[in-house]
Protein backbone atom coordinates (compact mmCIF):
# COMPACT_ATOMS: atom_id res chain seq x y z
CA UNK A 1 0.00 0.00 0.00
CA UNK A 2 1.11 3.65 -0.90
CA UNK A 3 2.86 4.98 2.66
CA UNK A 4 0.78 8.28 2.52
CA UNK A 5 -2.67 5.81 2.92
CA UNK A 6 -0.83 3.81 5.04
CA UNK A 7 0.89 6.75 7.33
CA UNK A 8 -2.90 8.17 7.17
CA UNK A 9 -4.77 4.91 8.06
CA UNK A 10 -2.43 4.00 10.98
CA UNK A 11 -3.00 7.51 12.10
CA UNK A 12 -6.81 7.73 12.57
CA UNK A 13 -8.32 7.60 16.31
CA UNK A 14 -11.61 7.01 16.96
CA UNK A 15 -13.25 8.85 19.94
CA UNK A 16 -16.61 8.52 21.27
CA UNK A 17 -19.84 7.44 19.08
CA UNK A 18 -23.30 7.78 19.52
CA UNK A 19 -25.72 4.84 18.62
CA UNK A 20 -29.24 5.90 16.90
CA UNK A 21 -31.84 3.78 15.74
CA UNK A 22 -30.21 1.44 13.05
CA UNK A 23 -26.91 2.87 12.83
CA UNK A 24 -23.75 3.94 14.99
CA UNK A 25 -21.36 6.85 14.25
CA UNK A 26 -17.93 7.37 15.57
CA UNK A 27 -15.81 10.16 14.69
CA UNK A 28 -12.86 10.35 13.28
CA UNK A 29 -9.40 12.37 14.15
CA UNK A 30 -5.66 12.30 12.41
CA UNK A 31 -3.50 14.82 14.17
CA UNK A 32 -1.19 14.34 11.77
CA UNK A 33 -2.91 15.41 8.79
CA UNK A 34 -3.63 19.11 7.07
CA UNK A 35 -1.57 19.82 4.37
CA UNK A 36 -2.62 22.08 1.51
CA UNK A 37 -5.80 24.82 1.67
CA UNK A 38 -8.53 24.01 -0.99
CA UNK A 39 -11.82 25.02 -0.78
CA UNK A 40 -15.30 22.82 -0.73
CA UNK A 41 -17.62 22.89 -3.46
CA UNK A 42 -20.32 24.66 -1.45
CA UNK A 43 -17.62 27.30 -0.07
CA UNK A 44 -16.46 27.76 -4.10
CA UNK A 45 -19.81 28.10 -5.40
CA UNK A 46 -20.81 30.97 -2.74
CA UNK A 47 -18.11 32.59 -3.30
CA UNK A 48 -18.69 32.40 -7.29
CA UNK A 49 -15.07 31.07 -7.95
CA UNK A 50 -16.00 28.29 -9.51
CA UNK A 51 -18.36 27.86 -12.22
CA UNK A 52 -19.84 24.22 -13.59
CA UNK A 53 -21.36 23.66 -16.78
CA UNK A 54 -22.59 20.91 -19.38
CA UNK A 55 -19.50 20.45 -22.06
CA UNK A 56 -20.77 22.69 -24.70
CA UNK A 57 -24.12 24.09 -25.14
CA UNK A 58 -25.29 20.09 -26.01
CA UNK A 59 -23.79 18.62 -23.23
CA UNK A 60 -23.00 15.16 -22.45
CA UNK A 61 -24.29 12.96 -19.91
CA UNK A 62 -21.14 11.63 -18.36
CA UNK A 63 -18.97 14.60 -18.45
CA UNK A 64 -18.87 18.31 -16.69
CA UNK A 65 -16.70 21.35 -17.71
CA UNK A 66 -15.42 22.73 -14.55
CA UNK A 67 -13.82 26.71 -14.46
CA UNK A 68 -11.94 27.42 -11.30
CA UNK A 69 -11.73 31.47 -11.42
CA UNK A 70 -9.97 31.40 -8.21
CA UNK A 71 -6.82 30.99 -7.04
CA UNK A 72 -6.98 28.32 -4.31
CA UNK A 73 -7.73 24.68 -5.34
CA UNK A 74 -11.39 23.20 -4.75
CA UNK A 75 -12.39 19.86 -3.75
CA UNK A 76 -14.96 18.32 -5.25
CA UNK A 77 -15.83 14.92 -3.50
CA UNK A 78 -17.07 11.58 -4.97
CA UNK A 79 -20.97 11.10 -4.86
CA UNK A 80 -21.54 15.00 -4.05
CA UNK A 81 -24.90 16.17 -6.81
CA UNK A 82 -24.64 19.16 -8.55
CA UNK A 83 -27.94 20.35 -9.87
CA UNK A 84 -29.19 22.48 -12.78
CA UNK A 85 -27.94 22.54 -16.06
CA UNK A 86 -29.84 19.95 -18.15
CA UNK A 87 -29.92 17.14 -15.40
CA UNK A 88 -28.75 16.61 -12.40
CA UNK A 89 -25.19 14.74 -11.59
CA UNK A 90 -22.96 13.49 -9.28
CA UNK A 91 -19.22 12.96 -9.23
CA UNK A 92 -17.42 9.79 -10.57
CA UNK A 93 -14.44 10.40 -8.48
CA UNK A 94 -12.96 13.30 -6.15
CA UNK A 95 -11.00 15.42 -7.77
CA UNK A 96 -8.63 19.01 -6.49
CA UNK A 97 -9.43 21.04 -9.13
CA UNK A 98 -6.08 23.66 -9.87
CA UNK A 99 -6.54 27.54 -9.12
CA UNK A 100 -7.21 29.21 -12.32
CA UNK A 101 -7.76 26.29 -14.75
CA UNK A 102 -10.92 24.67 -16.69
CA UNK A 103 -11.11 20.81 -16.92
CA UNK A 104 -13.66 18.47 -17.64
CA UNK A 105 -14.51 16.54 -14.89
CA UNK A 106 -16.25 12.33 -15.29
CA UNK A 107 -19.60 12.10 -13.13
CA UNK A 108 -23.17 10.12 -13.83
CA UNK A 109 -27.08 10.89 -14.08
CA UNK A 110 -28.88 11.07 -11.20
CA UNK A 111 -32.46 12.56 -12.68
CA UNK A 112 -33.12 10.08 -15.44
CA UNK A 113 -36.03 12.02 -16.71
CA UNK A 114 -34.87 15.16 -17.59
CA UNK A 115 -32.61 16.46 -20.45
CA UNK A 116 -33.37 20.23 -20.83
CA UNK A 117 -31.86 23.27 -19.17
CA UNK A 118 -33.36 24.42 -15.94
CA UNK A 119 -30.15 26.80 -15.34
CA UNK A 120 -26.84 27.73 -17.30
CA UNK A 121 -24.94 26.05 -14.40
CA UNK A 122 -24.82 23.78 -12.09
CA UNK A 123 -25.55 24.34 -7.80
CA UNK A 124 -24.59 22.02 -4.89
CA UNK A 125 -27.85 20.24 -4.23
CA UNK A 126 -26.93 19.65 -0.58
CA UNK A 127 -26.85 15.69 -0.80
CA UNK A 128 -24.47 12.99 -1.13
CA UNK A 129 -25.10 9.76 -3.55
CA UNK A 130 -26.76 7.28 -0.88
CA UNK A 131 -24.01 5.57 0.67
CA UNK A 132 -25.10 2.12 -0.66
CA UNK A 133 -25.33 3.46 -4.42
CA UNK A 134 -21.96 4.88 -4.05
CA UNK A 135 -20.12 2.35 -3.14
CA UNK A 136 -21.14 0.35 -6.36
CA UNK A 137 -20.66 3.19 -8.30
CA UNK A 138 -17.32 3.48 -6.72
CA UNK A 139 -16.94 -0.07 -7.84
CA UNK A 140 -18.17 -0.06 -11.09
CA UNK A 141 -15.94 2.97 -11.43
CA UNK A 142 -12.46 0.95 -10.56
CA UNK A 143 -13.64 -1.57 -13.09
CA UNK A 144 -13.92 1.24 -15.73
CA UNK A 145 -10.69 2.51 -14.59
CA UNK A 146 -9.18 -0.96 -14.34
CA UNK A 147 -10.07 -2.44 -17.50
CA UNK A 148 -10.95 0.31 -19.88
CA UNK A 149 -8.75 3.49 -19.09
CA UNK A 150 -11.75 5.29 -18.36
CA UNK A 151 -13.90 6.88 -15.17
CA UNK A 152 -17.04 5.69 -16.41
CA UNK A 153 -19.87 4.60 -14.05
CA UNK A 154 -22.62 1.98 -14.75
CA UNK A 155 -25.23 4.69 -15.57
CA UNK A 156 -27.60 1.51 -15.99
CA UNK A 157 -27.59 0.72 -12.69
CA UNK A 158 -27.25 3.73 -10.86
CA UNK A 159 -30.80 4.68 -12.80
CA UNK A 160 -32.52 1.44 -11.65
CA UNK A 161 -30.74 1.75 -8.02
CA UNK A 162 -32.83 5.09 -8.07
CA UNK A 163 -36.04 4.18 -9.08
CA UNK A 164 -35.55 1.13 -5.96
CA UNK A 165 -35.03 4.02 -3.51
CA UNK A 166 -37.79 5.75 -4.71
CA UNK A 167 -39.95 2.81 -4.38
CA UNK A 168 -38.95 2.02 -0.83
CA UNK A 169 -39.19 5.54 -0.14
CA UNK A 170 -42.83 5.51 -1.24
CA UNK A 171 -41.74 8.76 -3.47
CA UNK A 172 -42.69 9.92 -6.85
CA UNK A 173 -40.49 12.00 -8.41
CA UNK A 174 -41.45 13.23 -12.23
CA UNK A 175 -37.73 13.62 -13.31
CA UNK A 176 -36.92 10.26 -11.38
CA UNK A 177 -34.31 12.78 -9.49
CA UNK A 178 -32.34 11.20 -6.42
CA UNK A 179 -32.69 14.62 -4.94
CA UNK A 180 -36.36 14.43 -4.63
CA UNK A 181 -36.20 11.24 -2.36
CA UNK A 182 -33.87 12.87 -0.29
CA UNK A 183 -36.06 16.24 0.10
CA UNK A 184 -39.21 14.16 0.65
CA UNK A 185 -37.06 12.17 3.89
CA UNK A 186 -35.61 15.66 5.30
CA UNK A 187 -37.92 15.67 8.27
CA UNK A 188 -37.89 12.26 9.70
CA UNK A 189 -33.86 12.48 9.31
CA UNK A 190 -33.93 14.83 11.84
CA UNK A 191 -33.32 12.07 14.59
CA UNK A 192 -30.40 10.71 13.37
CA UNK A 193 -29.01 14.19 12.45
CA UNK A 194 -29.55 15.46 16.19
CA UNK A 195 -28.00 11.90 17.65
CA UNK A 196 -24.74 12.56 15.78
CA UNK A 197 -23.42 16.35 16.12
CA UNK A 198 -20.34 17.43 14.81
CA UNK A 199 -17.16 17.48 17.28
CA UNK A 200 -14.58 19.98 17.54
CA UNK A 201 -11.31 18.94 15.38
CA UNK A 202 -13.26 15.94 13.27
CA UNK A 203 -12.05 14.47 10.43
CA UNK A 204 -14.30 12.02 9.19
CA UNK A 205 -16.92 9.41 10.10
CA UNK A 206 -16.81 5.63 10.78
CA UNK A 207 -20.47 3.99 10.42
CA UNK A 208 -21.90 1.00 11.43
CA UNK A 209 -25.27 -0.05 10.07
CA UNK A 210 -26.95 -2.74 12.12
CA UNK A 211 -23.97 -3.51 13.92
CA UNK A 212 -21.98 -4.05 10.97
CA UNK A 213 -19.19 -1.76 9.52
CA UNK A 214 -20.61 0.29 6.64
CA UNK A 215 -18.76 3.03 5.25
CA UNK A 216 -15.67 5.26 6.48
CA UNK A 217 -15.05 9.25 5.27
CA UNK A 218 -11.66 10.98 5.41
CA UNK A 219 -10.86 14.85 4.75
CA UNK A 220 -7.33 15.71 5.74
CA UNK A 221 -8.39 19.70 7.21
CA UNK A 222 -11.20 19.74 10.07
CA UNK A 223 -12.74 23.06 9.00
CA UNK A 224 -13.45 21.25 5.49
CA UNK A 225 -14.67 18.28 7.12
CA UNK A 226 -17.25 20.48 9.01
CA UNK A 227 -18.55 21.98 5.78
CA UNK A 228 -20.05 18.32 4.89
CA UNK A 229 -20.15 16.36 7.79
CA UNK A 230 -24.15 16.57 7.63
CA UNK A 231 -24.24 16.05 3.46
CA UNK A 232 -22.43 12.68 4.44
CA UNK A 233 -24.57 11.62 7.28
CA UNK A 234 -27.73 12.07 5.62
CA UNK A 235 -26.52 9.71 2.82
CA UNK A 236 -26.37 6.84 5.33
CA UNK A 237 -29.03 8.01 7.01
CA UNK A 238 -31.52 8.13 3.88
CA UNK A 239 -30.69 3.93 3.71
CA UNK A 240 -31.70 3.59 7.54
CA UNK A 241 -35.04 5.11 7.15
CA UNK A 242 -35.91 3.50 3.63
CA UNK A 243 -34.53 0.01 3.63
CA UNK A 244 -37.32 -2.00 4.18
CA UNK A 245 -35.45 -5.46 4.81
CA UNK A 246 -35.55 -6.52 8.09
CA UNK A 247 -32.22 -6.25 10.00
CA UNK A 248 -30.07 -9.06 10.16
CA UNK A 249 -29.61 -10.69 13.66
CA UNK A 250 -26.83 -8.79 15.52
CA UNK A 251 -23.73 -10.24 15.36
CA UNK A 252 -21.43 -11.67 18.73
CA UNK A 253 -18.12 -9.79 18.19
CA UNK A 254 -18.91 -7.63 15.20
CA UNK A 255 -16.22 -6.03 13.49
CA UNK A 256 -15.05 -2.56 15.53
CA UNK A 257 -13.09 0.13 14.28
CA UNK A 258 -9.59 -1.30 14.51
CA UNK A 259 -10.00 -4.36 12.79
CA UNK A 260 -11.68 -2.65 10.21
CA UNK A 261 -8.77 -0.60 9.60
CA UNK A 262 -6.65 -3.75 9.31
CA UNK A 263 -8.67 -4.84 6.65
CA UNK A 264 -8.53 -1.62 5.16
CA UNK A 265 -4.69 -1.61 5.29
CA UNK A 266 -4.59 -4.74 3.72
CA UNK A 267 -6.27 -3.96 0.80
CA UNK A 268 -4.61 -4.01 -2.91
CA UNK A 269 -3.82 -0.95 -3.83
CA UNK A 270 -4.01 0.51 -7.10
CA UNK A 271 -2.70 4.26 -8.19
CA UNK A 272 -3.57 6.56 -11.40
CA UNK A 273 -3.05 9.97 -12.41
CA UNK A 274 -6.02 12.30 -10.40
CA UNK A 275 -7.90 14.54 -12.92
CA UNK A 276 -6.72 17.60 -11.16
CA UNK A 277 -4.22 17.07 -8.98
CA UNK A 278 -3.32 14.30 -6.86
CA UNK A 279 -2.65 10.62 -7.29
CA UNK A 280 -5.72 8.50 -7.44
CA UNK A 281 -5.62 5.52 -4.84
CA UNK A 282 -8.39 2.41 -6.08
CA UNK A 283 -8.69 0.37 -2.96
CA UNK A 284 -10.29 -3.39 -3.23
CA UNK A 285 -10.37 -6.38 -0.72
CA UNK A 286 -12.71 -9.09 0.09
CA UNK A 287 -16.03 -7.04 0.90
CA UNK A 288 -14.63 -3.66 0.54
CA UNK A 289 -13.75 -1.09 -2.12
CA UNK A 290 -12.37 2.48 -1.39
CA UNK A 291 -10.81 5.54 -3.41
CA UNK A 292 -8.22 8.16 -1.58
CA UNK A 293 -6.79 11.23 -2.97
CA UNK A 294 -3.31 11.56 -2.34
CA UNK A 295 -1.74 14.89 -3.05
CA UNK A 296 1.82 16.40 -1.81
CA UNK A 297 2.39 13.35 0.40
CA UNK A 298 -0.85 13.74 2.28
CA UNK A 299 -4.36 12.06 1.84
CA UNK A 300 -6.82 14.32 0.93
CA UNK A 301 -10.05 12.46 0.72
CA UNK A 302 -10.68 8.76 1.85
CA UNK A 303 -13.35 6.60 1.32
CA UNK A 304 -14.25 3.41 2.03
CA UNK A 305 -17.47 1.01 1.80
CA UNK A 306 -17.84 -2.87 2.88
CA UNK A 307 -20.74 -4.68 1.51
CA UNK A 308 -19.22 -4.08 -2.58
CA UNK A 309 -16.36 -5.89 -3.98
CA UNK A 310 -14.89 -4.66 -7.75
CA UNK A 311 -13.95 -8.39 -8.02
CA UNK A 312 -17.09 -9.11 -10.64
CA UNK A 313 -17.60 -8.74 -13.95
CA UNK A 314 -21.11 -7.74 -13.45
CA UNK A 315 -20.55 -3.80 -14.11
CA UNK A 316 -18.77 -4.19 -17.13
CA UNK A 317 -20.64 -6.59 -18.62
CA UNK A 318 -23.49 -4.17 -18.25
CA UNK A 319 -21.37 -0.87 -19.03
CA UNK A 320 -20.62 -3.36 -22.16
CA UNK A 321 -24.50 -3.82 -23.10
CA UNK A 322 -24.80 -0.04 -22.13
CA UNK A 323 -22.69 0.83 -24.90
CA UNK A 324 -23.96 -1.57 -27.46
CA UNK A 325 -27.55 -0.28 -27.05
CA UNK A 326 -26.32 3.32 -27.66
CA UNK A 327 -24.14 2.55 -30.51
CA UNK A 328 -27.26 1.10 -32.00
CA UNK A 329 -28.66 3.78 -32.04
CA UNK A 330 -28.74 7.53 -34.14
CA UNK A 331 -27.17 9.74 -31.39
CA UNK A 332 -29.23 13.34 -30.66
CA UNK A 333 -27.67 16.08 -29.27
CA UNK A 334 -25.48 15.71 -26.49
CA UNK A 335 -24.95 12.50 -27.65
CA UNK A 336 -28.82 11.47 -25.74
CA UNK A 337 -29.70 8.30 -28.25
CA UNK A 338 -33.44 9.22 -30.04
CA UNK A 339 -35.86 6.63 -30.90
CA UNK A 340 -37.47 6.70 -34.32
CA UNK A 341 -39.65 9.75 -33.47
CA UNK A 342 -36.73 12.20 -32.43
CA UNK A 343 -37.58 11.64 -28.68
CA UNK A 344 -34.91 11.53 -26.48
CA UNK A 345 -34.31 8.34 -24.67
CA UNK A 346 -31.71 6.89 -22.31
CA UNK A 347 -31.39 3.30 -21.05
CA UNK A 348 -35.32 2.32 -20.50
CA UNK A 349 -36.39 6.08 -20.21
CA UNK A 350 -38.32 8.21 -23.02
CA UNK A 351 -39.16 11.94 -22.22
CA UNK A 352 -39.24 14.73 -23.91
CA UNK A 353 -36.25 17.18 -24.75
Amino acid sequence: MDTALESCLTSLRFEGGNIHGRMEVIPLFSGTHRGGDYLTLAQALAQNRLVITEVGESGTVPELMVRNRGKIPVLLIDGEELAGAKQNRVLNTTIIVPGESEIVIPVSCTEHGRWSYTSPVFHDSEVMMDYRLRSKKMASVAMSRKFRGTLASDQLEIWDDIGEMARKAKVHSRTGAMKDIFSAREKAMDGYMHAFPLQPGQQGILVYMDDQPAGMEFLSRPESYARVHEKLLRSYVLEALIDDEAPPARAAGAERPAEFIQRVLFAHDEAYPGVGLGTEHRLEGPDLVGSALVHEGLVVHLACFTGTSTGSCRAETRMAGFRARHGSRASGAGGIPRDEKGRNREGEGIYES
